[in-house]
């Protein structure tokens, strides 16, 4: 046993030192306190006694990791306690910005870093914080005046959300600012030159390499993903490129880096230079290529781990590919620990990882499939079968590098991304040349065009067709039966009703029924962060709509909805309103045929599956006084239970559906709020009857919120209630004894209804 270790240190001897770099972020993380400090700095001392250097070192650098992250957590925890008790607080922080994101609907503009003045509240200083809608002229080491509001973002509230405050916490930031003014200050931070130049080197390639192209075109946004890893645009295409299993070519890390770095050698080997100060220029071309695509955690992970790399042939020594990755540990730690617990840094280091353990053997089992003929010399062989043979040997060692990524990438994919993709080792083997040439043509392009910009607009179109073509390939294999797999996990829903919990009163619901059905649509913004990734997550596809309200947040989704899923039919409240959400709405569904149906009193639609909508009491111009009462109220009728859907009915409706003598009565209520009335009144509460009420709720504003006094009514009244700002989304489960909720938020909260 104790061969085998020391065997195995002396092939990788960095190893003790990135073990203990992990476990001292690790110790900071789970708590580990002072006396484990000098436990760890007391065996270093013994260790070394032993002349056991590299064991020595490796706990030495788990002291120091667990020391920094330490102090870095705390910064980061001080701020957030702080954010938690100032809830949405107007406040005036002066900050300087650290670095910048491309535009995102999920993330936030800008990272800064709050000054240690005294203007600033104490327990923010020193604090990252996150800003939502920076403005386009900033740039990193500006320091800004803020004003806003102070924002940490709660738990997921609906299936498949995006967890933005884990992702807050996981880079260390304490908190966000939704700016709503800002004011630059005289001069910027010299600490964030490397940043500033990054950024503007960034700034200055993202525009040459889609130089007459035009703005927002397909190939402009996918050569800025493939060559810079942007991705603030493009959603519609990254679809079967995710289902493809070749996301990782939007990714600006080893693979974009290697790439690089091999069309440096091919120009260099062109120029014949000489081979040891030949790979001094790769390396320096490397890091300037992780500068220009602005200095991103994958980028300098992979830069040092080639520097190290390639450092070993400059001084004539053996390279260890393992020795590099694992030197690059500590170092990229030192920089910012919180990556340990990045997605993008274990994919780094497992995928690098498995292929260093995996490809070799690999490679000596596919090796007959790269020779000639053994009994034909080498020396004989005519050009062609030379060329045959070098391309057989590379189509051969990509097959050997797809195949260990891929083994080492599905299970971390599985996990965080839920779905499975055997077709990745054919699909990347095909791609991985083609973003070769793309990124070759677009720096040589970038070059060509100082000179001349007619030959940077050419090679620039040439890029747009081959950056569409990787598209349409990714395109045609996830379309291939058994190309991936979509899998179940965390954040994943089953049911056959879904009442979504969206945030300032808008509204959404999806059932089961027949080919499913979409009940409002939320705000355009909430139907992407929340209602589409949860459709998606379950599979659904909806084919009709119900609009509830001819306003933006039950309309505006809606409009979203219809370029996704194209639905057959959809049923309104009312022929016109002013609303441009609804009017976009409209045009929409006539444009792609959609046939639009308006609600009345009384009338009944068949939703398929037994289902059915009976319409209350139907909005229209002269009913309601209020906005919020021009509403459609529903009642669905399902496998023998009652689900009675009000929307934002307040007072006004209440009444008229009290005085027009129908029986609103039901099993279950799902209602909304009024912003500026009353709703659920005791005589109509008398009338519904229900057994549960699912009640809307926001915490801001208060008009918002469920009234304490209401909410003790109901309960006395016997009525089971739960209020979602409490549940978050509810999911819904109905047979033809038993009616089942469950909340998203705490799945431990059930509640069974039977007949």
């Amino acid at each position: 046993m104790k061969e085998g270790a020391a065997r195995c240190l002396a092939l990788i001897p960095l190893a003790p030192l990135a073990l203990g770099s992990c476990l001292g972020v690790l110790g900071a993380v789970w708590g580990w306190n002072f006396q484990w400090g000098v436990l760890g700095v007391l065996g270093a001392l013994l260790v070394l006694l032993k002349r056991k250097w590299m064991l020595a070192a490796g706990i030495g650098f788990g002291v120091l990791l667990w020391g920094v992250h330490e102090e870095r957590l705390g910064t980061q925890t001080g701020g957030e306690v702080w954010f938690h008790a100032n809830g949405r607080t107007e406040v005036e922080i002066e900050a300087a910005v650290v670095r910048l994101r491309d535009r995102s609907a999920f993330l936030p503009r800008g990272v800064l870093r709050v000054t240690k003045n005294k203007g600033n509240p104490k327990p923010l200083r020193g604090c990252l914080i996150a800003v939502d809608k920076l403005p386009d002229g900033a740039i990193p080491g500006d320091q800004l005046l803020l004003k806003g509001r102070t924002f940490f973002p709660a738990a997921p509230r609906n299936p498949a959300e995006f967890d933005r405050g884990r992702w807050l916490r996981s880079h260390g930031l304490s908190g966000e600012i939704r700016l709503e003014s800002y004011q630059a200050l005289r001069g910027w931070r010299v600490s964030l030159s490397l940043q500033r130049m990054a950024w503007l080197l960034r700034m200055e390639l993202r525009s040459r390499i889609v130089v007459g192209l035009e703005e927002g075109s397909a190939g402009a946004t996918l050569i800025r993903g493939l060559v810079l890893g942007e991705r603030s645009e493009g959603s519609d295409y990254y679809g079967a490129f995710r289902k493809s299993g070749t996301m990782h070519i939007f990714a600006v890390s080893g693979l974009h880096v290697g790439l690089v770095g091999a069309l440096a050698w091919v120009l260099i080997r062109i120029s014949r230079a000489s081979r040891r100060w030949g790979l001094l220029v790769v390396v320096c071309i490397i890091w300037i290529y992780a500068l220009v695509t602005g200095l991103n955690p994958p980028a300098l992970r992979a830069a040092f781990m080639a520097s190290v790399l390639l450092a070993g042939f400059f001084i004539k020594r053996k390279p260890s590919l393992a020795n590099s990755l694992l030197a690059s540990l500590p170092v990229v730690l030192l920089l910012d620990s919180y990556q340990l617990g990045q997605v993008g840094f274990q994919l780094s280091y497992v995928v690098v990882g498995m292929i260093i353990l995996i490809a070799p053997p690999l490679a000596r089992l596919l090796q007959p499939l790269g020779e000639g003929d053994p009994f034909v010399p080498p020396r004989l062989h005519t050009r062609w079968q030379r060329g045959s043979l070098t391309i057989r040997r590379y189509i051969v060692g990509l097959f050997v590098v797809s195949i260990s990524a891929w083994i080492g990438s599905m299970p971390l994919i599985w996990h965080h991304f839920g779905i499975i993709t055997p077709a990745s080792v054919v699909a990347s083997v095909i791609l991985v040349p083609l973003v070769f040439v793309i990124l070759s043509i677009a720096f040589v392009g970038s070059l060509l065009g100082v000179a001349w910009e007619p030959l940077q607009v050419g090679s620039n179109q040439m890029n747009a067709f081959l950056a569409e073509t990787t598209y349409s390939i990714a395109e045609k294999v996830a379309s291939i039966p058994g190309s991936h797999f979509e899998l179940e996990r965390a954040g994943g829903w089953s049911g056959d009703m879904l009442i979504f919990d969206l945030w300032d009163g808008d509204a959404a619901i999806y059932l089961g029924a027949g080919d499913g059905v979409l009940i409002d649509g939320g705000a355009p913004d909430q139907f992407g962060r929340s209602v589409k990734p949860a459709l998606e997550r379950s599979g659904a596809a909806p084919h009709s709509m119900i609009l509830t309200h001819p306003e933006k947040g039950h309309a505006g989704g809606l409009v979203s909805a219809l370029e996704h899923y194209a639905p057959r039919q959809i049923l309104l409240p009312v022929r016109s309103a002013n609303s441009p959400a609804f009017k976009q709405l409209v045009r929409s569904a006539e444009e792609i045929g959609s046939k639009l149906y308006i609600g009345e009193d009384g009338a009944r639609h068949q939703l398929g599956d037994g289902a059915e909508i009976e319409i209350l009491r139907v909005a229209n111009e002269e009913t309601g006084s209020r906005a919020d009462d021009r509403c459609m109220v529903m009642r669905l009728h399902w496998r023998g239970w009652r689900i009675l859907i009000t929307g934002d009915a307040g007072f006004d409706t209440e009444q008229e559906i009290l005085r027009g003598g129908s029986d609103p009565e039901c099993d279950l209520w799902v209602m909304g709020r009024h912003r500026s009335d009353h709703t659920g009144t005791m005589g109509f509460l008398k009338a519904v009857d229900p057994r549960v009420i699912i009640a809307e709720e926001d915490r801001y504003p208060v008009a918002e919120r469920v009234p304490e006094r209401w909410a003790e009514t109901v309960r006395q009244s016997g009525i089971e209630l739960w209020r979602q700002g409490e549940t978050g989304a509810v999911t819904i489960k109905l047979s033809e004894q038993e009616l089942e909720l469950q909340s998203v938020r705490d799945p431990k909260k059930k509640l069974i209804l039977r007949k």
